[in-house]
C-alpha cells in the first residue's frame, strides 16, 4: 500500500511530471504527498535586492511551491504537505523521506544527452543509490506537460 509519497519539486517541467504523476497515484490509492524543495541559496541570487536576505526568499520558494507548484494536487484533491530544506537534493529527499516513513519517493529525470544528461540526471541517480525507500523516477514527455 503507498499511503505516504515524498515528491521532489524545483519549479522544472521535470519535476512537473512527477508531481502530476505522484498526484494520481496517490489519487487512485487514497495516499497524501510529502512535496520538498531542496531550497539552494546560491540559485536565487538573481533575486536578491539591496535589502532581501535568503529567509524572505526561502519563505517566497516555499509559497511558490504550495501555491503554484502543487496545482495537481489540489485539482485531484490530493491531500498534501510542503516542505522546504536545504541539503545536497539527493541526501535532503532521502533524509525526508526516511524521516516520515514514506512509502516512495517521487522524482522527475532530466533530459538532454551526454554530459548534459550526465550532470542534471545526478539528483535522481544519487538518490536512487542512497536510499532505503523505493524510487520512481518520472521521465518528462511533451504529453505528460500538456496533459494528453
Amino acid at each position: 500500500m503507498v499511503s505516504l509519497i515524498v515528491v521532489g519539486v524545483d519549479g522544472s517541467d521535470n519535476a512537473g511530471s512527477a508531481l502530476r504523476w505522484a498526484a494520481e497515484l496517490a489519487a487512485q490509492t487514497g495516499g497524501s504527498l510529502l512535496v520538498v524543495h531542496v531550497f539552494e541559496p546560491l540559485d536565487h541570487l538573481d533575486e536578491l535586492g539591496p535589502s532581501t536576505d535568503f529567509v524572505d526568499i526561502e519563505e517566497a520558494a516555499r509559497r511558490r511551491v504550495g501555491a503554484e507548484w502543487c496545482a495537481p494536487c489540489v485539482t485531484l484533491g490530493v491531500e498534501f504537505d510542503v516542505t522546504v530544506v536545504e541539503g545536497d537534493p539527493a541526501e535532503a529527499l532521502a533524509a525526508v523521506a526516511a524521516d516520515a516513513s514514506a512509502d516512495l519517493i517521487v522524482v522527475g529525470s532530466r533530459g538532454g544527452s551526454g554530459f548534459l544528461r550526465f550532470a542534471a540526471g545526478s539528483t535522481s541517480t544519487k538518490l536512487v543509490h542512497i536510499s532505503d525507500r523505493p524510487v520512481a523516477v518520472i521521465p518528462h514527455t511533451e504529453e505528460a506537460s500538456t496533459g494528453g
